[in-house]
């Protein structure tokens, strides 16, 4: 009896692994084949998003997290074929550029597809020289220190892309080996791929500029955060009133054609955001809360910031300032022989007092006439200028002799003038406008 049962046992186990093996077998066959259609689809979905509507796109591109990021603008096509446009500092090296470094543009047509792993894949799988550089293991060649080597590694970026999910004319993406979160957004296929680039930069021109010191983020609780080094794309931001060395934190954005985003979402105290989009007064709006906003220093502030040096623009002068410049140049003529240079303002810290310069040029030799001054902010975007009654020794001989460098003086301290720059956050140049008639203005860059 108990060999009888044993026997039926092991029958009994025999069969239903057996059972088993068969019932496992045929659900994996109808899961994988309705894991391969659904992933079919899918891939057929996104080559469909790709490539319609003139299959522009572009890419918000993190190579890693120590890094900025860089736009790039692709165009997908049924055939297979890519272009991809991009402009940055490491394109200026594959370009053999005599001053690698520079921001340069770059524009090439490989190839691509969407293959399948564990969902649908984007690759770029042609060797693309303007956007592979950042995939390429290779030494960064503008690393300063000539001991680090990144040879077998380079920047660590991604070429291949897992396609997480498209929405609004955009597609989120995460980089297959690194793992980083991109986005890429649908762009008009009219539009010409070095003008858009060109457009970029000079968005990041007017967002960030390595003379004007800080921009503040303004959060909805009125309390700032001082946002520095901004031209590197490697923002430090730290609270107004918290200490910048202990608690100052340091987050990568990319600059793209509208505005804006960090790399990651950012929270400050309790409000996290991400991305800006640029107002027409040149300020960021946060797209996240929509009060949130990235300012800078009021115009008056920046103008007579005492570490700034201002130089005026002689091509962009009008009115009685303008007829002051043409007739000294005729003065300097008849005087010495000689030419203007420039003129520039800056504070001297000895004096306290802010110094004009003409620069005069004569041969080999520079003669440099000074008028000193104090500078008032009156409000937001108007300043007032106080000259004393005389110069330096070559500032009072030169007005004896010159007298228009004295007229362009005096009447820099007759009015009040009104301040605007075409950037609200990097106000690098300013035009100085009489209040009173806005005909009589000069222009002053950094």
């Amino acid at each position: 009896m108990k060999k009888f049962l044993n026997i039926s046992l092991l029958s009994l186990l025999a069969i239903s692994s057996l059972t088993f093996s068969s019932c496992k077998n045929e659900m994996e066959e109808i899961f994988d084949e309705d894991a391969v259609a659904r992933l079919d689809k899918a891939k057929a979905e996104f080559i469909d998003i790709l490539t319609s509507n003139g299959g522009k796109w572009q890419m918000e591109y993190y190579a890693n997290s120590n890094e900025p990021g860089y736009v790039y603008l692709m165009t997908f096509r049924t055939d297979g074929s890519v272009t991809i446009s991009g402009m940055n500092k490491w394109i200026s090296y594959v370009n053999g550029s005599s001053t690698p470094g520079a921001v340069a543009y770059g524009s090439q047509t490989s190839l691509w597809e969407v293959i399948t792993d564990n969902g649908p894949v984007l690759s770029f799988n042609s060797y693309n020289k303007f956007f592979h550089i950042f995939a390429d293991p290779e030494d960064i060649p503008s690393m300063s220190d000539e001991d680090t080597d990144e040879t077998g590694y380079g920047h660590e970026g991604d070429y291949e892309f897992d396609l997480m999910k498209y929405s609004n004319d955009t597609l989120y993406i995460t980089g297959k080996k690194y793992g980083l979160d991109m986005i890429m957004t649908r762009v008009d296929p009219s539009y010409d791929d070095e003008v858009y680039m060109n457009e970029v930069v000079a968005m990041a021109d007017s967002f960030f500029n390595a003379k004007i010191p800080q921009v503040y983020i303004n959060l909805p609780n009125d309390v700032r955060w001082i946002v520095k080094n901004g031209a590197s794309s490697i923002l430090k931001i730290f609270r107004e009133d918290a200490d910048e060395i202990s608690t100052a934190e340091t987050h990568n954005v990319i600059i793209t054609h509208d505005g804006l985003s960090f790399m990651n979402p950012i929270t400050l105290d309790g409000y996290t955001i991400q991305s800006f989009i640029r107002q027409a007064d040149g300020s960021l709006l946060c797209r996240d809360d929509n009060q949130t906003t990235m300012t800078a220093d009021p115009l008056s502030t920046v103008f007579v910031n005492k570490t700034l040096t201002w130089r005026l623009n002689v091509t962009d002068i009008g009115g009685v300032f303008a007829n002051y410049i043409t007739t000294l140049a005729d003065e300097l003529k008849a005087y010495n022989k000689s030419t203007l240079s420039y003129a520039d303002m800056v504070y001297d810290a000895g004096l306290s007092k802010c110094v004009l310069t003409f620069y005069v040029k004569r041969s080999s030799t520079t003669f440099k006439p000074k008028f000193y001054f104090t500078m008032e902010p009156v409000g937001e975007t108007q300043i007032k200028f106080s000259f004393d009654p005389e110069g330096d020794a070559a500032g009072q001989t030169y007005a004896n002799r010159c007298p228009s460098m004295k007229a362009f003086v005096d009447e820099m301290g007759a009015h009040t003038f009104n301040l605007s720059s075409s950037s609200l956050l990097a106000p690098v140049n300013m035009k100085v406008a009489d209040s009173s008639n806005a005909s009589n203005y000069t222009v002053w860059g950094l």
